[in-house]
């Protein structure tokens, strides 16, 4: 249940990010407004996650990330997250994440998968761009 829980988010993270690449090229800005695609996995829902679970969801989140090119996304933001978190291990990253949405209960609805992109962006210093869920 978990294997093909973490497979949807992945692909729904693929997806976002291939649209988000689509309306970037030609444009340099720094914040995007993406409309909130459908889901199935909130930020509240992965609050509630076990520890393990919160892992293994990350795991597949960055493998998303890392394979987004496929799909659309710039070499470039794919190179600037690969660059930021190179050097933090999947646990780091879950705890990034874990923080990041547990400190923000105002977002709970929204996907898990924008919320933990803003999570990255946020510790990659404001390297990645932020995306406004509206």
């Amino acid at each position: 249940r978990l294997a093909v829980l973490v497979a949807f988010c992945v692909l729904a993270v693929l997806c976002v990010l291939s649209v988000a690449a689509q309306e970037q090229k030609g444009k340099k800005e720094y914040t995007r407004v993406l409309l909130s695609p459908p889901h199935f996995f909130k930020a509240e829902d992965f609050v509630d996650l076990s520890d393990n679970d919160k892992l293994m969801y990350t795991i597949g989140l960055m493998d998303g990330f890392s394979g987004s090119a496929l799909f659309g996304a710039t070499d470039e933001t794919v190179a600037t997250l690969t660059s930021c978190t190179k050097d933090m291990d999947s646990k780091q990253l879950s705890a990034i994440i874990t923080k990041y949405v547990k400190d923000r209960p105002e977002s709970w609805q929204y996907p898990i998968s924008l919320e933990a992109y803003n999570a990255l962006s946020s510790a990659c210093h404001g390297e990645l761009k932020i995306m406004d869920r509206k």
